[in-house]
Protein backbone atom coordinates (compact mmCIF):
# COMPACT_ATOMS: atom_id res chain seq x y z
CA UNK A 1 0.00 0.00 0.00
CA UNK A 2 2.13 3.28 -1.10
CA UNK A 3 0.82 6.63 -0.52
CA UNK A 4 0.37 9.09 -3.70
CA UNK A 5 -1.40 11.99 -1.98
CA UNK A 6 0.50 14.61 -4.25
CA UNK A 7 0.98 12.61 -7.21
CA UNK A 8 -0.86 13.15 -10.75
CA UNK A 9 -0.61 9.71 -12.30
CA UNK A 10 -3.36 8.37 -15.28
CA UNK A 11 -4.92 5.47 -14.48
CA UNK A 12 -7.89 3.52 -16.21
CA UNK A 13 -10.15 2.93 -13.37
CA UNK A 14 -10.75 4.29 -9.56
CA UNK A 15 -13.05 2.58 -7.28
CA UNK A 16 -14.34 3.94 -3.88
CA UNK A 17 -16.22 3.24 -1.04
CA UNK A 18 -18.25 4.10 1.84
CA UNK A 19 -17.99 7.92 1.74
CA UNK A 20 -20.99 8.03 4.30
CA UNK A 21 -22.14 11.61 2.51
CA UNK A 22 -24.09 13.06 5.07
CA UNK A 23 -22.40 11.69 8.36
CA UNK A 24 -20.69 13.04 10.55
CA UNK A 25 -17.67 11.38 9.88
CA UNK A 26 -17.72 11.98 5.88
CA UNK A 27 -14.87 14.12 4.02
CA UNK A 28 -15.61 14.71 0.75
CA UNK A 29 -13.46 18.11 0.22
CA UNK A 30 -10.81 15.05 0.62
CA UNK A 31 -12.54 12.63 -1.86
CA UNK A 32 -12.82 16.28 -4.74
CA UNK A 33 -9.19 16.76 -3.95
CA UNK A 34 -8.05 13.00 -4.96
CA UNK A 35 -10.37 12.83 -7.71
CA UNK A 36 -9.05 16.07 -9.07
CA UNK A 37 -5.30 14.76 -9.01
CA UNK A 38 -6.14 12.19 -11.70
CA UNK A 39 -6.90 11.63 -15.18
CA UNK A 40 -9.13 8.78 -15.33
CA UNK A 41 -11.60 6.69 -17.28
CA UNK A 42 -13.88 4.72 -15.15
CA UNK A 43 -15.25 5.79 -11.83
CA UNK A 44 -17.05 2.69 -10.00
CA UNK A 45 -18.82 4.48 -6.75
CA UNK A 46 -19.26 0.90 -4.71
CA UNK A 47 -21.95 1.40 -2.04
CA UNK A 48 -22.43 4.01 0.90
CA UNK A 49 -21.79 6.81 -0.94
CA UNK A 50 -24.77 8.65 1.38
CA UNK A 51 -25.32 7.75 4.77
CA UNK A 52 -28.83 7.42 4.99
CA UNK A 53 -32.05 9.24 3.20
CA UNK A 54 -31.81 11.97 4.65
CA UNK A 55 -30.30 14.81 2.72
CA UNK A 56 -30.92 17.59 6.02
CA UNK A 57 -27.43 16.37 6.90
CA UNK A 58 -25.29 16.99 3.37
CA UNK A 59 -22.97 19.79 3.91
CA UNK A 60 -21.46 22.16 0.89
CA UNK A 61 -18.50 20.03 0.38
CA UNK A 62 -20.84 16.87 -0.08
CA UNK A 63 -23.18 18.78 -2.68
CA UNK A 64 -20.05 19.82 -4.30
CA UNK A 65 -18.63 16.54 -4.43
CA UNK A 66 -21.72 15.31 -6.02
CA UNK A 67 -21.61 18.68 -8.57
CA UNK A 68 -18.06 17.48 -9.62
CA UNK A 69 -18.89 13.86 -10.12
CA UNK A 70 -21.88 14.91 -12.32
CA UNK A 71 -19.56 16.98 -14.38
CA UNK A 72 -16.87 14.18 -14.97
CA UNK A 73 -19.42 12.13 -15.67
CA UNK A 74 -20.33 13.76 -19.41
CA UNK A 75 -17.09 12.68 -20.39
CA UNK A 76 -16.14 9.62 -18.26
CA UNK A 77 -18.29 6.76 -17.15
CA UNK A 78 -19.21 6.50 -13.95
CA UNK A 79 -20.94 3.65 -11.78
CA UNK A 80 -22.45 3.70 -8.80
CA UNK A 81 -23.49 0.28 -7.11
CA UNK A 82 -25.84 0.44 -4.05
CA UNK A 83 -24.60 -0.04 -0.87
CA UNK A 84 -26.71 -1.12 2.21
CA UNK A 85 -26.90 2.72 3.37
CA UNK A 86 -27.61 4.07 -0.46
CA UNK A 87 -30.02 1.57 -1.27
CA UNK A 88 -33.01 3.62 -2.76
CA UNK A 89 -31.55 6.19 -3.55
CA UNK A 90 -30.83 5.67 -7.80
CA UNK A 91 -34.29 7.52 -8.61
CA UNK A 92 -32.89 10.45 -6.60
CA UNK A 93 -29.32 10.74 -7.30
CA UNK A 94 -28.09 8.96 -10.26
CA UNK A 95 -29.08 11.42 -12.97
CA UNK A 96 -27.10 14.47 -10.17
CA UNK A 97 -24.47 12.03 -10.67
CA UNK A 98 -24.72 10.89 -14.29
CA UNK A 99 -24.01 7.44 -12.80
CA UNK A 100 -25.28 4.14 -15.00
CA UNK A 101 -26.55 2.26 -11.56
CA UNK A 102 -26.22 -1.34 -10.50
CA UNK A 103 -28.32 -2.76 -7.81
CA UNK A 104 -26.30 -5.62 -6.67
CA UNK A 105 -22.91 -5.95 -8.91
CA UNK A 106 -20.86 -4.23 -11.86
CA UNK A 107 -18.80 -7.02 -13.89
CA UNK A 108 -16.43 -5.34 -16.65
CA UNK A 109 -13.53 -6.62 -18.71
CA UNK A 110 -10.18 -5.20 -18.58
CA UNK A 111 -7.26 -6.60 -20.47
CA UNK A 112 -9.07 -9.63 -21.13
CA UNK A 113 -9.83 -10.18 -17.30
CA UNK A 114 -13.35 -10.18 -15.59
CA UNK A 115 -13.81 -7.68 -12.67
CA UNK A 116 -16.50 -7.72 -9.93
CA UNK A 117 -17.31 -5.10 -7.69
CA UNK A 118 -19.82 -5.63 -5.11
CA UNK A 119 -20.67 -3.42 -2.01
CA UNK A 120 -20.47 -7.10 0.23
CA UNK A 121 -22.86 -5.80 2.58
CA UNK A 122 -24.76 -9.09 1.05
CA UNK A 123 -21.76 -11.29 2.67
CA UNK A 124 -22.63 -9.97 5.99
CA UNK A 125 -24.93 -12.22 7.66
CA UNK A 126 -25.40 -10.13 10.78
CA UNK A 127 -26.52 -7.41 8.61
CA UNK A 128 -28.87 -8.93 6.50
CA UNK A 129 -30.58 -10.97 9.62
CA UNK A 130 -30.37 -7.93 12.10
CA UNK A 131 -30.74 -4.74 9.84
CA UNK A 132 -32.05 -2.58 13.06
CA UNK A 133 -28.80 -3.16 15.17
CA UNK A 134 -26.31 -3.41 12.50
CA UNK A 135 -27.56 0.15 11.49
CA UNK A 136 -27.16 1.37 15.46
CA UNK A 137 -23.68 0.53 15.62
CA UNK A 138 -23.10 1.99 12.02
CA UNK A 139 -24.96 4.98 13.83
CA UNK A 140 -23.10 4.58 16.98
CA UNK A 141 -19.66 4.38 15.65
CA UNK A 142 -19.78 7.40 13.20
CA UNK A 143 -20.80 9.53 16.39
CA UNK A 144 -17.56 8.40 18.18
CA UNK A 145 -15.60 8.99 15.26
CA UNK A 146 -17.29 12.74 14.46
CA UNK A 147 -16.18 13.38 18.19
CA UNK A 148 -13.11 11.57 17.93
CA UNK A 149 -10.93 13.98 15.87
CA UNK A 150 -7.66 12.07 15.62
CA UNK A 151 -9.60 9.16 15.15
CA UNK A 152 -7.35 7.67 18.07
CA UNK A 153 -10.14 5.75 19.80
CA UNK A 154 -11.93 4.75 16.33
CA UNK A 155 -8.87 2.88 14.84
CA UNK A 156 -8.34 1.21 17.95
CA UNK A 157 -12.37 -0.16 17.93
CA UNK A 158 -11.36 -0.98 14.20
CA UNK A 159 -8.39 -2.67 14.51
CA UNK A 160 -8.81 -4.51 17.93
CA UNK A 161 -12.63 -5.55 17.45
CA UNK A 162 -12.87 -9.14 16.92
CA UNK A 163 -16.46 -8.67 15.44
CA UNK A 164 -15.13 -6.17 12.92
CA UNK A 165 -11.64 -8.34 11.72
CA UNK A 166 -14.29 -11.23 11.30
CA UNK A 167 -16.62 -9.54 9.28
CA UNK A 168 -13.40 -8.24 7.04
CA UNK A 169 -12.60 -11.76 6.77
CA UNK A 170 -15.97 -13.28 6.21
CA UNK A 171 -16.78 -10.74 3.63
CA UNK A 172 -13.03 -12.00 1.70
CA UNK A 173 -13.53 -15.43 1.32
CA UNK A 174 -17.19 -14.82 0.65
CA UNK A 175 -16.14 -12.46 -2.35
CA UNK A 176 -13.59 -15.23 -3.60
CA UNK A 177 -16.14 -17.58 -3.74
CA UNK A 178 -18.56 -14.98 -5.30
CA UNK A 179 -15.71 -14.55 -7.80
CA UNK A 180 -15.28 -17.99 -8.78
CA UNK A 181 -18.28 -19.16 -8.88
CA UNK A 182 -19.04 -16.60 -11.89
CA UNK A 183 -15.33 -17.23 -13.52
CA UNK A 184 -14.11 -13.72 -12.15
CA UNK A 185 -10.54 -12.79 -12.21
CA UNK A 186 -10.71 -9.95 -10.06
CA UNK A 187 -13.51 -8.78 -7.33
CA UNK A 188 -13.79 -5.51 -5.43
CA UNK A 189 -15.75 -4.42 -2.21
CA UNK A 190 -16.64 -2.51 0.80
CA UNK A 191 -18.56 -1.87 3.58
CA UNK A 192 -16.02 -3.29 6.22
CA UNK A 193 -14.15 0.09 5.92
CA UNK A 194 -11.05 -1.89 5.93
CA UNK A 195 -8.69 -1.70 3.21
CA UNK A 196 -6.99 -5.29 2.14
CA UNK A 197 -6.53 -7.58 -0.29
CA UNK A 198 -6.10 -11.24 -0.67
CA UNK A 199 -5.18 -13.61 -3.49
CA UNK A 200 -6.31 -17.27 -3.28
CA UNK A 201 -6.97 -19.62 -6.45
CA UNK A 202 -6.03 -17.46 -9.37
CA UNK A 203 -8.62 -14.87 -8.28
CA UNK A 204 -7.67 -11.30 -5.94
CA UNK A 205 -9.76 -9.56 -3.65
CA UNK A 206 -9.33 -5.42 -3.31
CA UNK A 207 -11.06 -4.11 -0.34
CA UNK A 208 -11.77 -0.09 -0.86
CA UNK A 209 -11.37 0.82 2.43
CA UNK A 210 -13.59 4.01 3.13
CA UNK A 211 -13.62 7.87 3.40
CA UNK A 212 -14.67 7.65 7.14
CA UNK A 213 -11.22 7.19 8.81
CA UNK A 214 -7.88 8.41 8.33
CA UNK A 215 -6.06 7.33 6.49
CA UNK A 216 -8.87 7.25 3.50
CA UNK A 217 -7.94 3.80 1.21
CA UNK A 218 -9.54 3.51 -1.96
CA UNK A 219 -8.48 0.93 -5.24
CA UNK A 220 -6.99 2.35 -8.85
CA UNK A 221 -6.72 0.04 -11.54
CA UNK A 222 -4.11 0.79 -14.24
CA UNK A 223 -1.98 -0.91 -16.94
CA UNK A 224 0.59 -2.07 -14.15
CA UNK A 225 -1.94 -3.84 -12.45
CA UNK A 226 -4.42 -3.29 -9.11
CA UNK A 227 -2.92 -1.29 -6.22
CA UNK A 228 -5.07 0.11 -2.85
CA UNK A 229 -3.91 3.61 -2.03
CA UNK A 230 -4.17 5.70 0.97
CA UNK A 231 -5.10 9.81 1.01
Amino acid sequence: MQNHKTESVKVNTIIISDLHLGSGASQPKKVSEMLKKYSFGKLVLLGDIFDSLDFRGLSKDSWELIEYIGKISKHKKVRWVEGNHDAGLASIFSALLGAEMHSKVYAWHHNQEKYLAIHGHQFDRFLVDNYFISNLVSRVYNIIKKIDYKQVMSRYIKENSKGWLRLSDKVSKAALIYARDHQADYVFCGHTHKALQKHKGGIKYYNCGCWTDVPCTYVVVDENGVEIREY
